[in-house]
Protein backbone atom coordinates (compact mmCIF):
# COMPACT_ATOMS: atom_id res chain seq x y z
CA UNK A 1 0.00 0.00 0.00
CA UNK A 2 1.24 3.30 -1.04
CA UNK A 3 0.56 6.49 1.61
CA UNK A 4 1.15 10.04 -0.10
CA UNK A 5 2.26 12.41 2.28
CA UNK A 6 1.14 16.17 1.51
CA UNK A 7 3.45 19.05 3.06
CA UNK A 8 2.93 22.47 3.75
CA UNK A 9 4.71 25.25 3.38
CA UNK A 10 4.69 29.21 3.92
CA UNK A 11 4.58 31.07 1.58
CA UNK A 12 6.89 33.68 0.85
CA UNK A 13 6.01 37.08 2.23
CA UNK A 14 6.57 39.34 -1.51
CA UNK A 15 3.88 36.49 -2.82
CA UNK A 16 1.38 36.63 -0.02
CA UNK A 17 1.29 40.81 -0.61
CA UNK A 18 0.57 40.06 -4.24
CA UNK A 19 -1.95 37.69 -3.70
CA UNK A 20 -4.01 39.91 -1.14
CA UNK A 21 -3.37 42.56 -4.06
CA UNK A 22 -5.43 39.95 -6.45
CA UNK A 23 -8.07 39.62 -4.09
CA UNK A 24 -8.69 43.14 -3.45
CA UNK A 25 -8.83 44.61 -6.78
CA UNK A 26 -12.38 44.27 -7.09
CA UNK A 27 -13.53 45.77 -4.07
CA UNK A 28 -11.04 48.70 -4.88
CA UNK A 29 -12.49 49.03 -8.73
CA UNK A 30 -16.06 49.26 -6.73
CA UNK A 31 -14.67 52.35 -4.52
CA UNK A 32 -12.88 53.34 -7.43
CA UNK A 33 -16.40 53.52 -9.58
CA UNK A 34 -18.34 55.50 -6.48
CA UNK A 35 -15.40 57.96 -6.15
CA UNK A 36 -15.50 58.71 -9.70
CA UNK A 37 -19.36 59.25 -10.13
CA UNK A 38 -20.10 62.87 -10.69
CA UNK A 39 -22.79 64.56 -9.57
CA UNK A 40 -25.44 67.49 -10.64
CA UNK A 41 -27.84 69.98 -9.04
CA UNK A 42 -30.26 70.54 -11.71
CA UNK A 43 -32.97 73.69 -11.14
CA UNK A 44 -35.74 74.05 -13.57
CA UNK A 45 -38.84 76.26 -14.47
CA UNK A 46 -41.30 75.33 -17.31
CA UNK A 47 -44.13 78.92 -17.84
CA UNK A 48 -46.27 80.19 -20.81
CA UNK A 49 -46.26 82.62 -22.52
CA UNK A 50 -49.91 84.63 -22.23
CA UNK A 51 -49.72 87.08 -25.02
CA UNK A 52 -48.38 85.05 -27.74
CA UNK A 53 -51.18 84.71 -30.57
CA UNK A 54 -50.90 80.74 -31.08
CA UNK A 55 -52.94 80.80 -33.95
CA UNK A 56 -50.05 82.42 -36.19
CA UNK A 57 -48.39 78.80 -35.73
CA UNK A 58 -49.54 75.91 -37.78
CA UNK A 59 -49.93 72.91 -34.72
CA UNK A 60 -50.71 69.75 -36.53
CA UNK A 61 -51.23 66.34 -34.52
CA UNK A 62 -49.69 64.76 -37.34
CA UNK A 63 -46.38 66.03 -36.41
CA UNK A 64 -46.31 65.30 -33.05
CA UNK A 65 -43.88 62.66 -31.38
CA UNK A 66 -45.33 61.89 -27.63
CA UNK A 67 -44.71 59.85 -25.17
CA UNK A 68 -42.62 58.47 -21.81
CA UNK A 69 -39.57 57.19 -21.99
CA UNK A 70 -38.82 53.29 -20.05
CA UNK A 71 -36.77 54.56 -17.56
CA UNK A 72 -38.64 57.54 -16.10
CA UNK A 73 -39.46 58.27 -12.38
CA UNK A 74 -40.96 61.30 -10.46
CA UNK A 75 -39.38 63.35 -8.43
CA UNK A 76 -39.74 62.72 -4.75
CA UNK A 77 -40.95 65.13 -2.13
CA UNK A 78 -40.97 65.09 1.55
CA UNK A 79 -44.71 64.74 1.39
CA UNK A 80 -43.90 61.57 -0.23
CA UNK A 81 -41.98 59.94 3.30
CA UNK A 82 -44.88 62.06 5.37
CA UNK A 83 -47.61 59.41 4.98
CA UNK A 84 -51.07 59.69 7.38
CA UNK A 85 -54.00 57.14 6.92
CA UNK A 86 -56.31 58.95 9.09
CA UNK A 87 -55.73 62.85 9.16
CA UNK A 88 -58.74 62.95 11.85
CA UNK A 89 -56.59 61.97 14.00
CA UNK A 90 -55.25 65.58 14.02
CA UNK A 91 -58.19 67.75 12.32
CA UNK A 92 -60.36 66.14 15.40
CA UNK A 93 -63.37 65.77 13.36
CA UNK A 94 -65.00 62.44 14.89
CA UNK A 95 -68.26 61.62 15.47
CA UNK A 96 -69.03 61.55 19.41
CA UNK A 97 -69.94 58.10 20.29
CA UNK A 98 -73.83 57.42 21.89
CA UNK A 99 -74.60 58.02 25.19
CA UNK A 100 -75.83 55.10 26.53
CA UNK A 101 -79.79 55.29 28.17
CA UNK A 102 -80.81 52.43 30.69
CA UNK A 103 -84.09 50.36 30.68
CA UNK A 104 -85.54 53.68 32.66
CA UNK A 105 -84.37 56.45 30.49
CA UNK A 106 -81.68 57.58 32.88
CA UNK A 107 -78.39 58.24 31.24
CA UNK A 108 -76.23 55.21 32.32
CA UNK A 109 -72.91 55.82 33.53
CA UNK A 110 -70.75 57.28 30.49
CA UNK A 111 -66.94 54.88 29.87
CA UNK A 112 -63.88 57.75 29.30
CA UNK A 113 -64.11 58.02 25.24
CA UNK A 114 -61.40 55.15 23.78
CA UNK A 115 -57.85 57.10 23.12
CA UNK A 116 -57.18 57.61 19.37
CA UNK A 117 -54.04 55.99 18.46
CA UNK A 118 -51.37 58.22 17.72
CA UNK A 119 -50.67 59.02 13.82
CA UNK A 120 -48.70 56.37 11.64
CA UNK A 121 -46.10 58.16 9.83
CA UNK A 122 -44.68 55.81 6.99
CA UNK A 123 -41.94 55.51 4.81
CA UNK A 124 -42.25 56.50 0.71
CA UNK A 125 -44.70 54.03 -1.24
CA UNK A 126 -44.69 50.98 -1.71
CA UNK A 127 -45.10 50.73 2.01
CA UNK A 128 -44.75 47.16 3.17
CA UNK A 129 -45.85 46.94 7.27
CA UNK A 130 -42.50 46.13 9.03
CA UNK A 131 -40.62 48.61 7.68
CA UNK A 132 -39.02 51.45 10.15
CA UNK A 133 -40.23 55.02 9.15
CA UNK A 134 -37.10 57.41 7.92
CA UNK A 135 -36.65 60.96 6.90
CA UNK A 136 -35.46 61.64 2.87
CA UNK A 137 -31.73 62.43 3.02
CA UNK A 138 -31.50 65.20 0.33
CA UNK A 139 -27.92 65.92 0.77
CA UNK A 140 -27.05 61.30 -0.59
CA UNK A 141 -30.29 60.96 -2.27
CA UNK A 142 -31.06 61.34 -6.01
CA UNK A 143 -33.73 62.78 -7.63
CA UNK A 144 -35.72 64.16 -4.38
CA UNK A 145 -37.46 67.74 -4.69
CA UNK A 146 -34.86 70.15 -3.01
CA UNK A 147 -36.16 72.50 0.02
CA UNK A 148 -36.61 76.18 -1.45
CA UNK A 149 -33.76 76.94 0.51
CA UNK A 150 -31.63 75.30 -2.06
CA UNK A 151 -33.24 76.76 -4.83
CA UNK A 152 -31.72 79.47 -6.99
CA UNK A 153 -34.42 80.64 -9.41
CA UNK A 154 -35.84 83.02 -6.83
CA UNK A 155 -34.80 86.03 -8.59
CA UNK A 156 -36.17 84.67 -11.87
CA UNK A 157 -38.94 83.09 -10.69
CA UNK A 158 -40.25 86.53 -8.85
CA UNK A 159 -39.82 88.55 -12.12
CA UNK A 160 -41.95 85.87 -14.46
CA UNK A 161 -44.93 85.32 -11.26
CA UNK A 162 -44.89 89.46 -11.27
CA UNK A 163 -44.99 89.75 -14.96
CA UNK A 164 -48.88 89.06 -16.90
CA UNK A 165 -46.90 88.27 -19.79
CA UNK A 166 -46.13 84.80 -18.21
CA UNK A 167 -47.20 82.13 -16.08
CA UNK A 168 -45.20 79.19 -14.15
CA UNK A 169 -46.35 75.75 -14.95
CA UNK A 170 -43.28 73.57 -13.30
CA UNK A 171 -40.55 74.47 -11.01
CA UNK A 172 -38.21 71.98 -8.96
CA UNK A 173 -34.58 71.49 -8.05
CA UNK A 174 -32.94 68.27 -7.43
CA UNK A 175 -29.84 66.22 -7.84
CA UNK A 176 -28.95 63.04 -9.66
CA UNK A 177 -25.73 61.26 -10.81
CA UNK A 178 -25.04 62.11 -14.28
CA UNK A 179 -24.32 58.77 -16.52
CA UNK A 180 -24.17 58.24 -20.27
CA UNK A 181 -27.03 58.20 -22.02
CA UNK A 182 -27.93 54.42 -22.89
CA UNK A 183 -28.81 54.26 -18.63
CA UNK A 184 -30.25 57.82 -18.45
CA UNK A 185 -33.18 57.77 -15.91
CA UNK A 186 -35.90 60.80 -17.55
CA UNK A 187 -37.81 63.26 -14.91
CA UNK A 188 -41.24 62.91 -15.24
CA UNK A 189 -42.66 66.81 -15.56
CA UNK A 190 -46.42 67.76 -15.16
CA UNK A 191 -47.58 70.99 -13.91
CA UNK A 192 -50.00 73.93 -14.41
CA UNK A 193 -53.85 73.26 -14.75
CA UNK A 194 -55.43 70.45 -14.09
CA UNK A 195 -58.45 68.91 -16.27
CA UNK A 196 -59.82 65.68 -15.13
CA UNK A 197 -56.37 63.26 -14.60
CA UNK A 198 -54.23 65.30 -17.00
CA UNK A 199 -52.38 68.11 -16.71
CA UNK A 200 -51.19 71.06 -19.08
CA UNK A 201 -47.95 70.80 -19.11
CA UNK A 202 -46.63 66.95 -19.28
CA UNK A 203 -43.59 65.25 -20.44
CA UNK A 204 -40.40 64.30 -19.50
CA UNK A 205 -36.19 65.50 -19.27
CA UNK A 206 -33.54 63.75 -19.22
CA UNK A 207 -30.08 64.61 -18.47
CA UNK A 208 -26.63 62.93 -19.44
CA UNK A 209 -23.48 63.01 -20.63
CA UNK A 210 -22.49 63.98 -23.58
CA UNK A 211 -19.77 61.03 -25.38
CA UNK A 212 -16.94 62.96 -24.36
CA UNK A 213 -18.51 63.95 -21.20
CA UNK A 214 -17.22 67.69 -20.89
CA UNK A 215 -20.95 68.47 -21.74
CA UNK A 216 -24.01 67.80 -20.33
CA UNK A 217 -26.89 66.94 -22.86
CA UNK A 218 -30.53 68.30 -22.05
CA UNK A 219 -32.82 66.42 -23.42
CA UNK A 220 -36.48 67.68 -23.00
CA UNK A 221 -40.04 66.09 -24.65
CA UNK A 222 -42.91 68.33 -23.05
CA UNK A 223 -46.57 69.33 -24.62
CA UNK A 224 -48.21 71.98 -23.63
CA UNK A 225 -52.01 71.13 -24.03
CA UNK A 226 -55.09 73.35 -24.55
CA UNK A 227 -58.52 71.87 -23.27
CA UNK A 228 -62.02 72.87 -24.01
CA UNK A 229 -65.70 71.14 -23.32
CA UNK A 230 -66.27 71.09 -27.07
CA UNK A 231 -65.23 67.67 -28.40
CA UNK A 232 -62.51 67.35 -30.47
CA UNK A 233 -64.61 67.07 -34.01
CA UNK A 234 -61.48 66.76 -37.08
CA UNK A 235 -62.01 65.78 -40.70
CA UNK A 236 -60.23 62.78 -39.97
CA UNK A 237 -58.65 60.29 -37.23
CA UNK A 238 -55.52 61.89 -38.40
CA UNK A 239 -56.42 65.32 -37.58
CA UNK A 240 -57.36 64.11 -33.81
CA UNK A 241 -55.39 65.68 -30.72
CA UNK A 242 -54.60 62.86 -28.41
CA UNK A 243 -52.56 62.61 -25.26
CA UNK A 244 -50.31 59.28 -24.66
CA UNK A 245 -51.61 57.62 -21.57
CA UNK A 246 -49.79 58.79 -18.31
CA UNK A 247 -47.62 55.90 -17.03
CA UNK A 248 -47.95 54.46 -13.43
CA UNK A 249 -45.61 56.97 -11.79
CA UNK A 250 -47.45 59.59 -13.09
CA UNK A 251 -50.44 58.72 -12.25
CA UNK A 252 -51.86 60.58 -8.64
CA UNK A 253 -55.00 58.86 -7.76
CA UNK A 254 -56.51 61.05 -4.99
CA UNK A 255 -55.65 63.92 -7.01
CA UNK A 256 -57.73 62.73 -9.93
CA UNK A 257 -60.12 61.25 -7.84
CA UNK A 258 -60.81 64.81 -6.58
CA UNK A 259 -60.82 66.86 -9.80
CA UNK A 260 -63.43 63.90 -11.56
CA UNK A 261 -65.73 64.44 -8.74
CA UNK A 262 -65.72 68.17 -8.95
CA UNK A 263 -66.51 68.17 -12.74
CA UNK A 264 -68.85 65.64 -12.63
CA UNK A 265 -70.94 67.21 -9.72
CA UNK A 266 -70.14 70.55 -12.03
CA UNK A 267 -71.53 68.79 -15.15
CA UNK A 268 -67.99 68.95 -16.95
CA UNK A 269 -66.31 67.08 -19.47
CA UNK A 270 -63.20 68.02 -21.01
CA UNK A 271 -61.60 67.45 -24.62
CA UNK A 272 -58.20 68.20 -25.90
CA UNK A 273 -58.53 70.46 -28.75
CA UNK A 274 -54.76 71.78 -29.43
CA UNK A 275 -51.34 69.94 -28.24
CA UNK A 276 -47.92 71.90 -28.70
CA UNK A 277 -44.77 70.06 -28.32
CA UNK A 278 -41.70 71.24 -27.33
CA UNK A 279 -38.48 69.09 -27.89
CA UNK A 280 -35.52 70.29 -27.96
CA UNK A 281 -31.83 68.68 -27.00
CA UNK A 282 -29.18 71.78 -25.38
CA UNK A 283 -25.51 70.89 -24.76
CA UNK A 284 -24.94 72.54 -21.23
CA UNK A 285 -21.63 73.77 -19.46
CA UNK A 286 -21.65 73.46 -15.60
CA UNK A 287 -23.09 77.02 -14.05
CA UNK A 288 -24.54 77.92 -17.23
CA UNK A 289 -28.39 79.63 -17.15
CA UNK A 290 -29.92 78.48 -20.12
CA UNK A 291 -33.27 79.98 -21.62
CA UNK A 292 -34.87 77.58 -24.31
CA UNK A 293 -37.37 79.20 -26.06
CA UNK A 294 -40.28 78.32 -27.87
CA UNK A 295 -43.75 80.07 -29.22
CA UNK A 296 -45.69 78.53 -26.66
CA UNK A 297 -43.48 78.31 -23.60
CA UNK A 298 -40.69 78.64 -22.17
CA UNK A 299 -37.83 76.41 -20.13
CA UNK A 300 -35.12 77.76 -17.65
CA UNK A 301 -32.58 75.09 -16.76
CA UNK A 302 -29.06 75.19 -15.19
CA UNK A 303 -26.92 72.68 -13.55
CA UNK A 304 -24.29 73.03 -11.03
CA UNK A 305 -21.64 70.47 -9.83
CA UNK A 306 -22.25 68.82 -6.25
CA UNK A 307 -20.22 66.83 -4.21
CA UNK A 308 -21.80 64.45 -1.71
CA UNK A 309 -21.02 64.11 1.56
CA UNK A 310 -19.72 61.57 3.49
CA UNK A 311 -21.92 60.05 5.96
CA UNK A 312 -20.94 61.37 9.32
CA UNK A 313 -19.58 58.47 11.51
CA UNK A 314 -21.94 59.11 14.83
CA UNK A 315 -20.02 57.76 18.16
CA UNK A 316 -22.21 56.35 20.94
CA UNK A 317 -20.61 56.36 24.34
CA UNK A 318 -21.07 53.48 26.45
CA UNK A 319 -22.67 54.11 29.71
CA UNK A 320 -22.10 51.82 32.21
CA UNK A 321 -25.37 50.28 34.03
CA UNK A 322 -26.21 51.58 37.38
CA UNK A 323 -26.22 49.26 40.07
Amino acid sequence: MTIKMTTTRSLPRNCIVAVSLLLAQPLLAAEARLTEERWFQVEMTAFTHENSNLDLEIWSPAKLSLGFPERLRKLRSLSDFLQLDDWSALTGNVEPAPVPVSSSGIAADVQPAPVLPAPVLVGPPPYAPGESFRLPDFEREPFLALPDEDHDFAASNRALSQSSAYRILFHSAWRQPMTRRGVATAVAVSGGRVFDDRSELEGSVTLYFNNAEDRVVFDSNLWLSSFSTTPNTGDSPQEEWTLPVLPAVMVNESDSARVSEENVANAIEFHVNRIMQLRQTRDMRSDEFHYIDHPAMGILVQITPYVVPEIPVVEVEEVAAPL
